[in-house]
């Protein structure tokens, strides 16, 4: 069977993701015996372009976007031009990169999320906010302030953004990933992303200092349970095939709220976290690998949106 590693240089996507030639690497070296993989760069949004593509069995999608085009457009792209390809659903996909829907979807499953403030009345003087990009971003351009900054400044606030408490307390990752038929799903143990330095404000990520992982964090079992659910319930609400991760926090009082989905998790050997939650859970890359193909043709991707390319 062959298959292609779908790509696009991380210059020519919008949020700069990490997608190297060691990235490609790794995947090509791992990938199961009974494929015949290759290296693909997405070309554009162009006929001949799919008609090479569709020489290919299956195209294993590692494009995080093209020029201005996201990570969903070349999805979408894909699918319409019937193309089988392992991305979730256009409609899933839209669901898990738009931050603001993700209060009404997991008010539904019962899982916590910070609120949203739409005007400066909601927000409290000496509270800390959060304001990051409503679309993708992988942790970059966020801003916390106090409640009083955001006040003095709001007319000036440009962009299309959203703004929520921040949320002191502990952060964690969950990944999701099909199960060993690459029927169902499987959820993973949480990893917990903590500042170096100890500092109460931090996020993912190096904006606000350097962070580190810890792959077996001191939890409870119900607490880890209730992320682990969490997770996969958000995972199936969305209807996402393939894999997922999950960022949440937990605050003083064990309240655990959901921040992102990440639909698409990047396969960087060193740089992401995927690779890393798998093989600390003893899961090969070679088996993750399978079961997504498995999980991919397991689903029939039936066109519901369209982008004009």
């Amino acid at each position: 069977m062959k298959i292609a590693y779908l790509y696009t240089e991380s210059a020519l996507t919008p949020w700069k993701e990490n997608v190297s030639y060691k990235t490609l690497q790794f995947l090509m070296e791992h990938t199961p015996n009974d494929f015949s993989p290759s290296i693909v760069h997405f070309i554009d949004f162009t006929p001949s372009f799919a008609q090479e593509l569709k020489k290919f069995d299956l195209v294993f999608n590692l494009c995080y976007g093209y020029r201005d085009a996201g990570q969903v457009e070349v999805a979408d792209w894909l699918t319409q031009n019937g193309i089988v390809h392992t991305a979730s659903p256009t409609p899933a996909m839209l669901m898990a990169q738009d931050k603001a829907g993700l209060e009404n979807i997991c008010a539904e499953l019962g899982v916590g999320t910070p609120q949203l403030i739409h005007s400066p009345a909601q927000l409290q003087s000496e509270q800390l906010y959060l304001r990051k990009p409503r679309l993708g971003s992988c942790h970059r351009d966020i801003q916390i302030e106090s409640g009083n900054w955001f006040i003095q400044h709001w007319e000036a606030l440009e962009g299309d953004f959203i703004l929520q408490p921040y949320i002191s307390g502990r952060e964690f990752s969950v990944a999701v990933i099909p199960n060993f038929e690459g029927l169902d799903f499987e959820v993973l143990p949480p990893v917990e992303i903590y500042p170096i330095k100890s500092q109460e404000v931090y996020t993912a990520g190096k904006s606000f200092g350097a962070t580190a992982r810890c792959f077996s964090p001191d939890l409870g079992a119900g607490l880890t349970d209730e992320l682990q659910a969490a997770a996969l319930n958000i995972h199936k609400k969305m209807n996402l095939r393939g894999m997922s991760r999950t960022d949440f926090r937990v605050d003083a009082q064990n309240q655990i709220y959901a921040l992102d989905v990440n639909a698409m998790p990047n396969l960087d050997p060193e740089l992401s976290l995927m690779p890393a939650i798998c093989k600390h859970a003893g899961i090969a890359i070679e088996t993750l690998i399978q079961r997504i193909i498995q999980n991919t043709f397991a689903n029939t991707r039936v066109p519901i949106f369209a982008f004009d390319k």
